[in-house]
């Protein structure tokens, strides 16, 4: 069974007035925790958690309006009170401390054996700024061997300091998004990951992860939509070889009715990279967007040719096929979707039209049931109708 480790964001010096000595110190101490937390897990021998920590009350620097921000403490816990924190059932080790990310890298390290109520390590890691990620390997080093393991095998993302740096405040600014903290001005979230990527073009997880907030952004409502454009945009400014942003801009598109653009988008990023096979089940569906259904269907084959168990790429080429009178044909791919854990009102809606129409009016009522069920709607009214004309036309009595 792995060993369970809470790990909480480190503290932060104040002044005199109760206020952080500087704002970004707060970023690094949750950052430079959660990265602790990743570079010691390895299931199934270890598993770090972060906590993360919010709270509503008013905001620094927004002349005390009030919203949902987080938690920064400003001294580390005792032994007693980190004995007395309530923790997820399995969970034997509390990591807490310090840190400050100035000109130098110093993070104090206090790790608490919860059930033997004793503190299990106390070190100090100091270094220079230049020496990060050394300072790190050594902090992960010293937690892992104070719980009797060695720190997993790992690769740092970047060689460049600063890259890696912007990037921490990056990851600040997702987490701040998924976990709902309000954020000054959400259009200036991707500007750590572009500092990064500036810095190191290299810099793959930097690019990535803009990728993925600005598709939150554009799908999640996490953020203004031209924001997400623009950071896509900016990318591929600093690096016109980062096909990933092409497919993010197609998604957008689609995700807003532009089919069109979206098919453009996605040739351009097969352009840089021929063989990306989750953009063919994407191109599948921008063509079938535009009614284009017969072309479709070789994208969504060219897709299931590559990954048999991609249920869009299934349920794409159900409804490319279905809309070219392929009813059968159809039926297997949702069915086969259906197999593999696919559940929705859409897919059941598609089968109960396409088995009506092949005349297997009692199955058809089944998927019929479920697609309702699922969006909790009722029988009547049409329904109703539709499923006494189907009795009346050679079918089951309809069940109640």
């Amino acid at each position: 069974m792995a060993k369970q480790m809470m790990v909480f964001p480190f503290t932060v010096p104040l002044d005199g007035s109760g206020r952080m000595l500087d704002a970004a110190q707060g970023v690094y101490a949750r950052s430079l925790a959660r990265t602790l937390a990743e570079r010691l897990s390895e299931p199934p021998r270890l598993n770090a958690n972060l906590a993360q920590l919010t709270a509503d009350g008013p905001l620094d620097g927004e002349h005390g309006v009030h919203g949902h921000g987080w938690v920064v403490a400003s001294q580390p816990w005792t032994l007693e009170e980190a004995c007395h924190i309530g923790l997820p059932d399995g969970t034997e080790y509390v990591l807490h401390g310090s840190a400050e990310l100035t000109d130098r890298v110093r993070i104090r390290i206090l790790l608490v054996d919860s059930p033997q109520k004793q503190l299990a390590l106390d070190h100090v890691v100091l270094r220079p700024r230049s020496e990060l990620f050394s300072a790190l390997d050594e902090a992960a080093l010293e937690i892992a061997r104070a719980v009797g393991e060695e720190p997993p095998e790992f690769s740092w993302p970047t060689r460049d300091v600063e890259a890696y740096v912007a990037y921490l405040r990056g990851r600040d600014m997702t987490a701040a998004h998924e976990m709902g903290v309000r954020v000054p001005d959400p259009r200036r979230s991707f500007d750590p990951y572009l500092e990064a990527t500036r810095r190191d073009p290299r810099f793959t997880d930097a690019q990535e992860r803009l990728l993925a907030l600005a598709l939150d952004f554009a799908l999640g409502g996490q953020g203004p939509l031209p924001a997400a454009r623009e950071a896509c945009e900016n990318l591929l400014a600093i690096d016109s070889s980062a096909f990933k942003a092409h497919l993010a801009l197609a998604e957008i598109d689609l995700a807003q009715g532009e089919a069109q653009a979206a098919e453009r988008r996605i040739s351009t990023a097969l352009a840089l990279q021929p063989e990306w096979a989750p953009a063919f089940e994407r191109m599948g569906t921008a063509l079938a967007r535009q009614g284009r259904h017969g072309e479709a269907i070789a994208w969504f084959e060219r897709a299931l040719a590559e990954r048999k168990e991609d249920t869009d790429a299934l349920q794409g080429l159900g409804v490319a096929l279905a809309e070219c009178g392929q009813l059968e044909s159809a039926v297997q791919r949702w069915r086969s979707a259906l197999a593999c854990g696919v559940n929705t009102s859409d897919l059941h809606a598609n089968l109960a039209n396409a088995l009506s129409l092949l005349g297997q009016r009692s199955q058809a009522r089944k998927h019929r049931a479920l697609s309702r069920r699922l969006q909790r709607k009722p029988r009547f009214g049409l329904d109703l109708l539709r499923e006494a004309w189907d009795w009346l036309s050679g079918g089951t009595r309809p069940g109640r």
